[in-house]
């Protein structure tokens, strides 16, 4: 039996197509979704398909007379996308459709190994089984695959829950550190935590590097470094200060950098990463340097912690530690920083070990600002003051406390009188707003001093009444405006006014 299905061209490129014998019933139907990037102009086209009752997990395609097989003709970089856009089992199986697609699945340069949760079914694992049977399933699924794959291997990634037996995943590194592997992503959500084998130091053409809930070890004395790792991203993993500054030393060319809860690490000393201009640090840290990376332009620090400053006092001319050599953060474009973080820079600020201006800050984000702490709210003000070039401000308050409010609203009060203008702010978002005399006082400094803002929007805290509402609203309506053209957008859950 026959099913016709005619395409007519649109417009290119086409995205998805399903085809589907309607004859069967539903339990039978075969769904084949498609993925192109790009298709050549086709005016008309019916495809055929003849289903065989002894091999419903097959399916031939049968064109019409004078015809090629459509799909299998398609140009070999088509096929490959294609191919890429399958969880990599039905990938695998296609080779089942033609003698011409027996070996196609092996030309393809990533290989993602998903076997978090849901995505449990790509390899047929039961969800009832025990740890060490889907373990065992899982390794011989990729030994499968890795020994039949015959192209170079880009793209390695592996995403499990957690797993018992990591001499497999020791012999896949060293088998992958063979084939020109550009992409390796390791991620075990749970369980002991796999050591990366060394011949992980010995993939020379790697360009991205994840890595979760591993052991990071010091990279072996013949390790030649990573000269072409642009992007190197740790999450949760263990490793020591002086294997980690050594492997980011041998990264000349690394652009991206995410540290995020590492333990055995608590000081962050980059000494020379000069194509670097992302940073973002999440945990806590005894001591931090950051020397030669004028291309430093991002950076994101969330302490955990605040450090004990007394105790980083160095002996080498009185100096702290913690802070030492922060210059560099002159270039920066964007910033984004909460809390213990507000107070670390501010102590940084305070032992004049931060920049006098930031001319090339664009953007600010400030989480969880407390008003009662005066030092973090004077170094706020003077980063918003001391950046000319600032463009966008995102602040969302933490305020425990009402009854020390008084002291905040006088410091900007005279921050008011005594700044200069906002020149080039633009837009500004206050967030869990709640109607306090500091935050008030804050909001009219911005509005006072930009000539150039287009839009505020304020987004009130949960607590937030009808009355206090519309008495913050009425409060703003009142404040002076330096620009004509500046829009007020009052937002919460329920609805939102604008002005």
């Amino acid at each position: 039996m026959h099913e016709y299905i005619e395409f007519f061209y649109v417009v290119p490129p086409l995205k998805v197509f399903d085809i589907v014998n309607l004859s069967w019933r539903a339990e039978n139907c075969l769904f084949v979704k498609i993925y192109v990037d790009f298709v050549q102009k086709l005016e008309h086209m019916v495809l055929s398909f003849e289903f065989s009752p002894s091999r419903t997990d097959c399916h031939k395609v049968l064109c019409p007379r004078g015809h090629s097989d459509i799909i299998s003709n398609l140009p070999d970089n088509v096929i490959e996308s294609i191919l890429g856009r399958l969880p990599i089992r039905d990938a695998v199986r296609t080779s089942i459709l033609s003698r011409s697609w027996r070996y196609k699945w092996t030309a393809l340069p990533n290989l993602v190994f998903d076997v978090i949760d849901a995505d449990r079914s790509i390899f047929h694992l039961n969800n009832n089984a025990s740890q060490f049977e889907d373990d065992d399933e899982l390794v011989k699924v990729i030994y499968r695959i890795l020994c039949q794959h015959k192209s170079p291997i880009l793209t390695f990634r592996l995403l499990i829950q957690s797993m018992r037996s990591y001499p497999d995943v020791d012999q896949w590194i060293n088998f992958l550190s063979r084939n020109g592997i550009r992409e390796i992503n390791l991620e075990c959500l749970k369980g002991d935590r796999y050591k990366i084998h060394s011949s992980l130091f010995s993939c020379a053409n790697l360009r991205q590097l994840r890595l979760q809930h591993c052991v990071i070890p010091s990279p072996p004395l013949t390790f030649n470094g990573f000269n072409h790792l642009t992007r190197l991203m740790v999450f949760s993993v263990t490793v020591n200060n002086e294997g980690f500054e050594n492997l980011v030393a041998r990264c000349p060319q690394l652009n991206q950098l995410y540290v995020i809860y590492v333990d055995g690490l608590d000081r962050l000393n980059i000494d020379h990463a000069p194509k670097l201009q992302s940073l973002l640090f999440v945990g806590s840290l005894k001591y931090i340097c950051l020397k030669n990376t004028p291309s430093l332009s991002h950076v994101t620090i969330s302490l955990s912690q605040l450090p004990d400053m007394k105790e980083n006092l160095s002996n080498n001319g009185g100096s702290i530690s913690l802070i030492n050599n922060l210059d560099c953060l002159s270039n920066l474009k964007s910033i984004v920083a909460g809390l213990y973080s507000l107070k670390f820079l501010a102590e940084c600020r305070a032992r004049k070990r931060l920049p006098s201006t930031f001319n090339h800050l664009r953007s600010i984000y400030i989480s969880m600002l407390m008003f009662e702490d005066i030092d973090s709210l004077s170094f706020v003000v003077g980063l918003i003051t001391s950046s000319p070039n600032l463009h966008k401000l995102v602040v969302t308050t933490c305020t425990n406390s009402a009854a020390e409010m008084e002291t905040a609203t006088q410091f900007l009060e005279g921050q008011s009188r005594s700044i200069g203008g906002l020149m080039k702010l633009r837009y500004v978002v206050m967030k869990q707003i709640s109607g306090l005399g500091p935050e008030m006082e804050l909001m009219k400094l911005i509005l006072g001093k930009s000539p150039s803002l287009k839009q505020m929007k304020i987004e009130p805290d949960k607590t937030v009444d009808i009355s206090s509402e519309s008495r913050i609203l009425k409060a703003l309506v009142r404040f002076p405006r330096a620009s004509r053209l500046a829009e007020i957008i009052y937002q919460n859950q329920d609805h939102s006014a604008a002005d």
